[in-house]
């Protein structure tokens, strides 16, 4: 039950954000927010000296990572959530907090089998859903064995104890924030049993960087003489969320997120603009497939947001201007399980009383995402790492209202040509041109996406 508080309860917005939804502030903050936000939080921990001056000074790399921890924890709480529903939350942590602590330690004194020294991974991947899988490969881990951590098994001796303690002792303020002392003891154990389980050689991998407690795991793999290696796994959309994480590497997928790293306090010698191997695939082999593509729209099931009649407004504003000759797909969240999508049924009704022959279908499943947008001229969502991939491989994309605003997702596109954002304001005309031209494959825009280049490239 404690666990289950610490994973469900931090960081929602409200009770709908806590059971399931995406909590809606982050989504939304404005850029200009958020550094006002990332400011704050400097100020609140650093003082008016800053980030920089306390880290040049300070000669202890656990206080240091435990600052930045805490100041990461800061923005975090300011984006999502009322004084009101902050302070409920921190009534719920500090009741989670003795019991959270008690499960891990008796839990860690079940007997553990540990693996033989001749079969130590170099790396552990902590892998908890499947999607994250084609972001493994080659380009990550040459020449290296790596294990993909699956369980939440957690481990809390007294190496685990003894560091926690004096990350108290460093960081004292941490016991002032409940919320960041339960994560912090969660992701404790989880690395601890990592590291006497699997005892890899080199390396943690982690895919959240939105973690709070990452810095303080990078202090836990440091003194266990191993690296903290964080790989992007979807579309990085908030600065003032990731702010002040520090991972002995951070691997983006292009220059655009190096900005957003930089921007947010993340230290610039561990940012290394990477990429993946999934995504340079996507942008050799299918930017350029088949263009022209044919009219064939794809409609990205915006199941997480809660505005549904502002979603099918918007996406009937789009459908009605298609022609005739257009193919609709709807492709559904890997997490919906709704055996029917009612918009859609609704919308297929609404069309079938006009004199229009559109209809719209359900993407089937099994469809690799990669082959339903090579086959798609644009695709359509509120928010979504599908939408970005629909980017990179040279689709035309259409944020619809309901979601992040325009200057949040046109300053994520970086004013692209490709990108159209959609509300009640979008004019008839507007539309009709970014659905009729074809995408914009200049210099320009393959210079934006940058996911072609080269290690040797980028290193030179």
């Amino acid at each position: 039950m404690a666990e289950w508080a610490v994973r469900k309860l931090s960081y929602s917005a409200g009770w709908r954000e806590i059971f399931g939804f995406m909590p809606r502030l982050l989504m939304e903050a404005e850029p200009a927010v958020q550094r006002e936000i990332i400011l704050r939080a400097e100020t609140s921990v650093y003082g008016d000296a800053g980030l920089e001056s306390y880290e040049a000074s300070e000669k202890s790399s656990l206080r240091a990572l435990a600052r930045r921890a805490l100041a990461q924890h800061l923005c975090q709480r300011a984006l999502v959530g009322s004084a009101r529903v902050n302070g409920l939350r921190r009534m719920i942590f500090c009741l989670a907090f003795p019991p959270l602590l008690a499960l891990f330690v008796l839990a860690s004194l079940r007997p553990r089998k540990i693996p033989a020294e001749s079969i130590r991974p170099d790396l552990v991947v902590f892998f908890w859903a499947e999607r994250l899988y084609k972001f493994i490969g080659d380009c990550h881990f040459q020449e290296q064995t790596y294990v993909l951590y699956r369980d939440r098994n957690v481990c809390f001796s007294n190496r685990e104890i003894r560091f926690f303690l004096r990350t108290i002792a460093g960081c004292p303020r941490i016991l002032c924030y409940p919320e960041l002392l339960c994560n912090f003891v969660r992701w404790l154990g989880y690395y601890g049993y990592v590291i006497r389980h699997h005892r890899p050689k080199k390396a943690v991998v982690h895919f959240f960087e939105r973690t709070a407690s990452s810095s303080l795991m990078t202090a836990y793999l440091h003194e266990r003489g191993l690296r903290h290696i964080d790989v992007q796994h979807g579309e990085n959309m908030f600065t003032a969320d990731s702010a002040f994480c520090q991972f002995d590497e951070v691997r983006l997928w292009g220059e655009h997120f190096r900005d957003v790293f930089l921007s947010s306090r993340s230290p610039a010698e561990t940012i290394r603009v990477w990429g993946t191997e999934y995504h340079r695939e996507l942008f050799r082999q299918v930017r350029n497939q088949d263009q022209p593509r044919p009219q064939r729209l794809l409609i990205v099931d915006p199941f997480m947001y809660e505005e549904h009649e502002v979603h099918y407004a918007m996406i009937k504003k789009v459908v009605e201007r298609l022609d005739p000759g257009w193919e609709v797909r709807v492709r559904r969240h890997p997490a919906e399980v709704r055996a029917r999508l009612d918009w859609m049924d609704r919308l297929n009704a609404e069309l079938g009383l006009s004199e229009t022959s559109l209809r719209l279908e359900e993407e089937r499943p099994s469809v690799p995402i990669e082959e339903a947008l090579g086959r798609s001229r644009v695709v359509l969502g509120v928010a979504s790492a599908a939408l970005i991939e629909a980017w990179i491989v040279g689709c035309k994309v259409i944020h619809i209202a309901g979601g992040p605003g325009e200057h949040v997702l046109m300053d994520r596109y970086q004013n692209s040509a490709n990108v159209l954002y959609c509300d009640r304001r979008t004019d008839g005309r507007s539309l009709d041109n970014f659905l009729a031209e074809p995408a914009a494959l200049n210099e320009r825009e393959n210079g934006l996406v940058n996911h072609v280049t080269s290690i040797q490239e980028r290193q030179s």
